[in-house]
C-alpha cells in the first residue's frame, strides 16, 4: 500500500474523528514498558472489536518498533509507541497516563523518564494518515505546552479540548 498523501495535512474532520476515538486510560498500574504498552493496547482492542488473541503479537511489535525507531522515542515525559498489524484498515490510538509522579524508563533521548504514552497501531509504516497523523499529534503537544498539560487529562473531553489545535 503507497501513502499517497504523503505531503497533505490532515484535516480537521479526520483529526478530530481520530480523537474521538482515543481511549483515555488513566492511573496506569503497570510498570514497565511492555506492561503499559499492554494495558493501552487492551483499552484499544476492546474499543475497536479487535480480537484479544493478537494483543500479544501487537505488543511486541510495538516495543520492538519503538526500541529502533529514534523518529519515535520518548522525550519531554512522552513517548509514542508504535507497531503495525497487517490488514488493519483503520489507525488507532490510544493514550495512557502514569499519574502521582509515576514514570517508566522508556529509553528517552533526553534521559527523561516517561509518564505519557500515546500508542499507535496500523498495517504499516505507508498505512494512509500515518505520518499525517504523528505530524499533527506532534504539532498539537509541542504547542502551548500541552504535553505538560495532558498529565491532568481524565476524561475524553479533556482530551478532546487538548487536542483540538
Amino acid at each position: 500500500m503507497n501513502d499517497t498523501n504523503e505531503g497533505i495535512p490532515m484535516g480537521n474532520a479526520e483529526w478530530q474523528e481520530i480523537v474521538k476515538s482515543i481511549p483515555v486510560v488513566c492511573d496506569i498500574t503497570e510498570t514497565t514498558a511492555e506492561g503499559v504498552v499492554r494495558q493501552v493496547l487492551k483499552a484499544v482492542f476492546e474499543k475497536n472489536g479487535l480480537p484479544m488473541d493478537k494483543l500479544d503479537d501487537t505488543v511486541s511489535t510495538v516495543i520492538a518498533h519503538s526500541q529502533c525507531d529514534i523518529g519515535f522515542t520518548a522525550m519531554y515525559g512522552l513517548a509514542i509507541p508504535h507497531g503495525y498489524i497487517a490488514g488493519l484498515e483503520k489507525l488507532l490510538v490510544g493514550i495512557g497516563i502514569l499519574r502521582h509522579g509515576s514514570s517508566i524508563d522508556f529509553n528517552a533521548i533526553d534521559g527523561s523518564r516517561t509518564h505519557i504514552f500515546f500508542v499507535i497501531v496500523c498495517s504499516s509504516p505507508n498505512h494512509p494518515g500515518y505520518r499525517q497523523l504523528l505530524a499533527r499529534l506532534c504539532r498539537c503537544l509541542i504547542s502551548d505546552d500541552n504535553v505538560s498539560r495532558l498529565a491532568s487529562v481524565s476524561t475524553r473531553n479533556d482530551l478532546e479540548a487538548l487536542l483540538s489545535c
